[in-house]
């Protein structure tokens, strides 16, 4: 993420705003004038240097403490051969791969970011870099000269627009495919995904249509692979019926969700545990109390991810706990959110190409819908995508425990949702908040991430949704203990805060 530089002086009043005064980020942001995405920033800088407040370090040693990288010097490290970069990324190697091989070679070589950065500037002007960087660094070259570099730039890109958007979409899918990390969950992607089963083993093929990016066919022995689920995105696809039962016996979970991010398939157990008395207790309890439980305790994990709000909370919680009509707990809960979401005021990082009406988040309603559904902002659409994933694994979990998901309490009975599980997903909503939308603050962003509909929805490119989709999913005793608390209140065993 890049960050302008400030002046010394102010950093130097917002450490003691931070440190002296135990202002908030906002705060100190609206003060000095700055997004509180930076406070945030230089004050984890500055601790995480170990330096402690009040500092004695100069002026001058604070701007090389924050601002040392900012120093633009002559190339000293190896340049990559960017044409050989280009030749291995046709050929299907990731860019990060690529560049663990040019680290391993130069140790004191350009970090990862810097690496990415340095080929995408060589793909768009297609310039001898090393001479670029030291005309960049050189403060005696001639300003014709550096202007005739810049329109040798500005002719470059103009004369391979085609083949420049191409590459651009190559990059982006390939930034996207390295953060795919499958240690308990396997994405896939594509048209013609597929699962069977050869020797005994799970052969899991990836789809050969999803984009420029070239996955891998895996296998999964028996006991030792450690995977809990697996994703498929997009429309086409086969599973055999030997792949079923080999997921079955193993106990991995398969879901399928389509380029709109709705689930399209939940796999869950044929015969789950037959257990009529807690189906009687659902059907007897009074889903008043349970509805006004569940919104309390969401409300006190939303304090938890979002400190600015318990205030906030107080009045309403006092309200909640006098009520006794579902529709004003209902509006309750709406104006409760509300104010949560308001604290999710943010700039994304972002290329040139991103939409000027993405580049900042402030606001969870889409006006599609007056809700979160239809997302027209990238965030919400990539929020979409890990609630829907997690309200299918709550439904398979409550089946797995002999509870009847569709009989919810807040949620409005409909047929085809299983409410309990949206019921439930309130109480781990602010958590996917925190997780994912902190991956997503430090991300860079760019137009070609996304996809619009006719209706304006937004939806993520199949490489994207795969890393959202492992970037929002907790785990599996988060669920459990939801679950559990769930079943204390079915028999009126008044439970202190979940501890989610």
């Amino acid at each position: 993420m890049a960050y302008t530089s400030l002046p010394i002086e102010k950093v130097r009043e917002l450490l003691r705003m931070k440190f002296e005064e135990n202002l908030p980020h906002r705060a100190i942001g609206r003060q000095l004038g700055i997004g509180h995405v930076s406070v945030c920033y230089l004050s984890k800088k500055f601790i995480a240097s170990g330096q402690i407040w009040p500092t004695q370090l100069t002026n001058d040693e604070l701007q090389l403490l924050f601002y040392r990288e900012k120093i633009i010097s002559k190339p000293v490290r190896a340049l990559p051969d960017f044409d050989e970069v280009k030749l291995k990324l046709d050929n299907g190697i990731s860019l990060r791969k690529i560049w663990k091989s040019y680290h391993l070679q130069y140790p004191e070589g350009y970090g990862r970011s810097r690496f990415h950065e340095l080929y995408r500037l060589w793909l768009v002007n297609r310039l001898d870099l090393s001479t670029q960087l030291q005309v960049v660094s050189n403060p005696n070259t001639s300003t014709e000269f550096k202007h005739a570099l810049k329109n040798q730039t500005v002719n470059s890109k103009n004369s391979d627009m085609t083949e420049n958007i191409g590459e651009a979409l190559r990059n982006a899918e390939g930034d996207w495919y390295s953060q795919v990390h499958e240690k308990t969950v396997i994405t896939l992607a594509g048209h013609g995904a597929r699962l069977t089963v050869e020797r005994d083993e799970l052969a899991i093929n990836p789809g050969t249509s999803a984009s420029t990016v070239k996955d891998k066919a895996k296998t999964l022995a028996r006991g030792v692979h450690g995977i809990k689920a697996i994703v498929i995105v997009g429309y086409a696809g086969y599973i055999t019926l030997d792949a079923i039962e080999w997921l079955a016996q193993q106990n991995v979970a398969l879901y399928t969700i389509d380029l709109v991010g709705d689930l399209c398939l939940n796999l869950v157990p044929a015969i789950s545990p037959h257990r009529p008395f807690q189906r009687r207790a659902q059907y007897t309890a009074n889903s008043f109390l349970i509805a006004r439980s569940i919104v309390i305790e969401k409300l006190n994990e939303a304090s938890r991810v979002k400190p600015e709000v318990t205030l906030l909370y107080r009045r309403i919680q006092n309200d909640i706990s006098r009520m006794n009509s579902l529709e004003m707990l209902r509006l309750a809960e709406g104006r409760a959110a509300q104010l949560y979401w308001n604290q999710w005021n943010f700039e994304l990082a972002h290329y040139k190409d991103l939409p000027e009406h993405w580049r900042k988040y402030s606001n969870r309603t889409s006006p599609l819908t007056g809700s979160g559904r239809k997302a027209v902002h990238p965030v919400n659409a990539m929020l979409n995508y890990g609630y829907t994933i997690l309200a299918g694994r709550l439904e398979r979990a409550l089946v797995y425990e002999g509870y009847d998901p569709a009989a919810g309490a807040l949620h409005a009975y409909l047929d085809g949702r299983p409410s309990l599980a949206w019921d439930l997903i309130e109480l781990l909503r602010p958590t996917v908040d925190e997780q994912l939308i902190g991956w997503i603050q430090t991300q860079k962003w760019r137009k070609r991430d996304f996809e619009v509909n006719d209706e304006g929805k937004v939806y993520l490119r199949q490489q994207l949704a795969r890393v959202v989709i492992q970037k929002s999913w907790i785990p599996d005793v988060k669920i459990k203990k939801v679950i559990r608390w769930y079943a204390g209140q079915l028999v009126g065993r008044k439970e202190g805060k979940v501890e989610i």
